[in-house]
C-alpha cells in the first residue's frame, strides 16, 4: 500500500496538531508508520487516492476532529484555453484531460508534495503510468492553445533534467524515465506529443516533461493535463488534483478539449449522488443508530446528507473517485462513528467448514514426513517476480484490470517464484531451510500445484532427485520417466522433467543468477508437480 510523507512544516501550515494526527490517523483506515525530525509517514488504502497528498490529508482529519463539516465547495470558471486532438491519437493515446490553475504560491516543501503524489496516482491508479499519465507545468512558459499529437521517432525536444535536444527514440533509450517506461509505447510507429502554439513540447506523455516548462519557486500558474486510456478515470484523477490544489485557495480554470468528434470542457468537479437505506445501514453495521447519528458521522467524513423517508440521500464530492455502491457509504459511517464504539461480538450461526480433502492431505503429509514446512503465499503477484526475477521471458498469463499495488498486478501461473520471494524474506535464518506449498495457479485454466524449495550448501541436483522420486513413490504414481530439459530458471544439465503421458512437473538446481535476483548466497534445489494432472 503506498505510503505517504507528510512533512512536518507542511503540517503546521495546515494547523494541524502532529500528537493527536497521530493517534487519530488510524482511525480514517490508514496505518502509521514512523516518523522523523522532518515528516510522518503514513500507509493508506489503494482505494483511497484522494488521501496521497497532504491537501486531501487535512481535509479528512479536519473533518474527522469536526472542524469542517459537509462535503467542500469546489468549482472551476470557464478558461479560455483549448486542446486540439488530432484524430490519429485514437489509435496511439486517446484521451487527454486538463486544466489550468491560477495563484499558486510555489515552494520548495510544495514541489516536493506535489511530486510526490504525482508520483503514487502514476503507480496506483495509472497502473505505472500505462492507464494514465500526469504532466504539470509552468503555465506562464508556453503559449496556448495545445496540440495533442502524434510524432515520429526522430522528432527532438529538451526533456527535463535535460539541456540538450534528443529525439524520441533517443529518449525512450537513454533517458532513466524512457527505459523504465518505454513497454508502454511499445510497437507504436509514432508517440504522443503535447505541443503549444510555437511549437514547443510541453509533454512526452507517458514518458516525461519538456524541460522547457519545469515547475520552480518562480512558477505562479500550473497546466495540468492527464493522458490515458479511460476517460472516466482521467476525469476522476483529474478532480482530485484540482481540489487538491482548490484546498491551497488558488482558482481552477477549464480547459476545452476539442476532439475530431466531440467536445469536452475539463475538470468537472460533479457531485455525485447516492442513497442508503438505513434499514440496510443497521444490516451491515449491526447497530441501531438514530438519524443524528448518522448524518453527523456522514459530515465529519466529508459529505452532505439528508434523510428522508428512512433513506439517506448523500451527496458525494468530486474527489471520492472510491464510491461505488451504498456499502461504501456504510463503510464511513462506520469510520464517522469510529470503531470504537462498535462492540465485538461472537458469530449467531454456527458453521461447520469442509474437510480438506484426502488427497491434499496425503501430499502434506508426505512434505511434512520429509522434513519439509508448510507456507501459504499470495496468488496475486507481479511479472517481475513470476518471469523477470526467473530468467523467463513473459509469457500469456491473467492481467489484473485494476490493480491496488504496482506488486500485484497478475495471476500466479506457478508457485516456485513465490517461495523463492519467503526464502529472499528469510535469507537471515539458519540453514537448512526446507519449505513447500500447496496452491492453485492459474495456466489456461486453473490448476492446483504443490512446490518445494531447499536451501543449503549441500543442495544439489542429486538430492532434488531423490526429494522427486520420494514425493512421486509416496503418492503411488506407478510408472514414470524423468527427462532431461531445458529450463531458464534451473541450471543446464541439471534440471529434469516428470513425464506420465505428459510432463506433470520439473525439478532441479535453481540457476545462480536467479538465486542473485533474490539476493540468495546458497545453493537452492525446487520442485513443482501438477497435482490436477495426476489426482
Amino acid at each position: 500500500m503506498p505510503v505517504i510523507r507528510l512533512q512536518r512544516e507542511e503540517l503546521r501550515r495546515f494547523n494541524i496538531d502532529e500528537d493527536k494526527f497521530i493517534k487519530d490517523v488510524n482511525m480514517l483506515g490508514a496505518d502509521f508508520k514512523d516518523e522523523d525530525e522532518k515528516e510522518l509517514r503514513v500507509e493508506f488504502f489503494p482505494d483511497r487516492p484522494d488521501l496521497y497528498t497532504i491537501e486531501g490529508v487535512v481535509r479528512a482529519i479536519r473533518g474527522f476532529w469536526g472542524i469542517d463539516r459537509g462535503a467542500p465547495k469546489y468549482g472551476a470558471r470557464d478558461g479560455n484555453v483549448e486542446i486540439f486532438v488530432d484524430e490519429r491519437m485514437k489509435n496511439i493515446r486517446p484521451y487527454i484531460v486538463g486544466a489550468v490553475i491560477k495563484g499558486i504560491e510555489v515552494d520548495d516543501l510544495m514541489i516536493k508534495s506535489m511530486m510526490d503524489f504525482q508520483e503514487k496516482l502514476h503507480i496506483t491508479v495509472g497502473r505505472k503510468r500505462k492507464k494514465l499519465a500526469i504532466g504539470l507545468h509552468d503555465f506562464d512558459k508556453v503559449k496556448p492553445p495545445f496540440y495533442y499529437v502524434p510524432k515520429d521517432k526522430d522528432f527532438k525536444f529538451a526533456p527535463l533534467g535535460f539541456q540538450d535536444e534528443m529525439s524520441l527514440e533517443e529518449i525512450l533509450k537513454e533517458h532513466p524515465k524512457g527505459i523504465e517506461y518505454a513497454h508502454i509505447l511499445k510497437g507504436l510507429k509514432e508517440y504522443p506529443i503535447i505541443l503549444d502554439s510555437q511549437g514547443n513540447v510541453l509533454s512526452f506523455p507517458p514518458i516525461i516533461n519538456g524541460n522547457l516548462t519545469q515547475i520552480t519557486n518562480e512558477t505562479k500558474n500550473i497546466f495540468i493535463d492527464i493522458t490515458g486510456t479511460d476517460l472516466n478515470t482521467l476525469n476522476s484523477v483529474l478532480n482530485i488534483l484540482a481540489c487538491s490544489f482548490a484546498d491551497r485557495g488558488v482558482s481552477i480554470e477549464r480547459v476545452e478539449i476539442k476532439y475530431p468528434d466531440s467536445i469536452i470542457r475539463t475538470p468537472e468537479l460533479e457531485y455525485g449522488k447516492i442513497e442508503v437505506e438505513k434499514d440496510y445501514i443497521e444490516k451491515i453495521l449491526g447497530k441501531k443508530l438514530s438519524d443524528g447519528e448518522i448524518l453527523d458521522s456522514l459530515q465529519r467524513m466529508r459529505f452532505d446528507a439528508e434523510i428522508k423517508d428512512e433513506r439517506i440521500k448523500v451527496t458525494i464530492p468530486p474527489y471520492r473517485m472510491d464510491i461505488l455502491h451504498p456499502v461504501d457509504i456504510i463503510e464511513d459511517i462506520a469510520k464517522g462513528l469510529t470503531f470504537q464504539n462498535f462492540e465485538p461480538s461472537l458469530p449467531t450461526k454456527e458453521k461447520i467448514g469442509s474437510t480438506i480433502k484426502d488427497f491434499e492431505n496425503m501430499v502434506r503429509e508426505i512434505m511434512l514426513g520429509l522434513g519439509f514446512s508448510e507456507v501459504t503465499t499470495l496468488t496475486i503477484t507481479s511479472p517481475k517476480i513470476q518471469y523477470n526475477a526467473m530468467r523467463l521471458s513473459r509469457e500469456n498469463f491473467v492481467e489484473i484490470e485494476n490493480p491496488i499495488t504496482e506488486d500485484g498486478t497478475t495471476l500466479r501461473s506457478w508457485l516456485i517464484p513465490s517461495l523463492m520471494e519467503i526464502l529472499r524474506k528469510n535469507k537471515h535464518r539458519e540453514l537448512p531451510q526446507k519449505i513447500f506449498e500447496i496452491g492453485y495457479v492459474m495456466q489456461e485454466e486453473k490448476e492446483e500445484h504443490l512446490a518445494f524449495l531447499y536451501i543449503d550448501s549441500s543442495a544439489s541436483f542429486t538430492l532434488s532427485k531423490s526429494y522427486a522420486e520420494a514425493i512421486l513413490r509416496d503418492l503411488g504414481i506407478g510408472k514414470y520417466e524423468i527427462k532431461e530439459i531445458e529450463h531458464n530458471s534451473f541450471i543446464s544439465g541439471r534440471v529434469a522433467g516428470i513425464y506420465k503421458g505428459e510432463e506433470i512437473g520439473f525439478f532441479g538446481e535453481i540457476h545462480p543468477e536467479v538465486l542473485e535476483n533474490f539476493e540468495l548466497g546458497y545453493p537452492t534445489i525446487a520442485m513443482e508437480l501438477n497435482l490436477t494432472k495426476i489426482k
